[in-house]
């Protein structure tokens, strides 16, 4: 993830730490599902997923869209090499997408779980947008409402408010067109207030059977939240 938390080395958490969490994790298996949602009627011919991690969103929208040329950055080097080894047909290279932009343009650029992390996120917008063939998509996923403890411990600076997110897209110059608000009641407040009271243990390192089929529980339940109300956010716009 392209972050400017000082206190995260985000090199080291994709040595093990965050692997299986971003595998079989409920709450990211649902940003794949909700993230899939939001572009199924899209047909791109290119698609770039930035701070895309071990590549399990890249995955997903490689299989609905088969025919799109793939790409994935990381600005950890150890979650680029992850993600390689998952999708040996996919291209991958380590970009700090507040910095910098790739010299090439795509239809769909998708940012999941990432600009929560980084102090300067317009600045992240506006390259994700540069980034964008006219008539393409940006699609950003993250979340809203109040910040946790332990969210801060894993490098969020913010938690966005309603409405933030969407004027900074349109800033970047591009044109919001759908919404998701995810999430109540049983991820947001009831899974997220559970997560701080306990430190969030138990999402980290290698998932075994047991951890595993708690997940698929927790995804199962999580299925039942509303789609109009909630604290995880997808944010679609297109660039005219």
């Amino acid at each position: 993830m392209s972050t400017r938390a000082p206190d995260v080395d985000y090199n080291a958490v994709w040595t093990g730490a965050w692997d299986d969490m971003r595998r079989y994790g409920p709450m990211a298996r649902h940003s794949r599902r909700l993230m899939r949602r939001m572009t199924d009627d899209l047909n791109p011919a290119s698609i770039l997923d930035i701070g895309g991690g071990e590549g399990s969103l890249l995955q997903v929208l490689g299989a609905a869209h088969p025919h799109a040329k793939m790409m994935g950055t990381d600005l950890a080097a150890t979650a680029v090499d992850l993600a390689r080894k998952q999708m040996p047909q996919a291209e991958f290279a380590v970009l700090d997408v507040v910095k910098d932009r790739l010299p090439r343009s795509f239809d769909l650029i998708v940012c999941a779980d990432v600009v929560e992390h980084i102090d300067d996120d317009q600045s992240a917008l506006d390259n994700m947008a540069a980034m964008t063939n006219a008539g393409g998509h940006v699609v950003v996923a993250t979340l809203q409402g109040r910040m946790r403890d332990f969210e801060k411990d894993v490098g969020h600076v913010r938690n966005y408010i309603p409405g933030e997110l969407e004027e900074k897209m349109r800033r970047a110059g591009l044109v919001v067109d759908r919404v998701i608000a995810w999430g109540f009641p049983f991820y947001s407040p009831l899974y997220r207030d559970v997560l701080d009271m306990v430190d969030s243990k138990g999402t980290t390192g290698k998932f075994g059977l047991v951890r595993r089929l708690i997940c698929h529980g927790l995804y199962t339940l999580f299925l039942l939240n509303r789609h109009t109300r909630g604290d995880y956010l997808f944010v679609r716009a297109r660039k005219p």
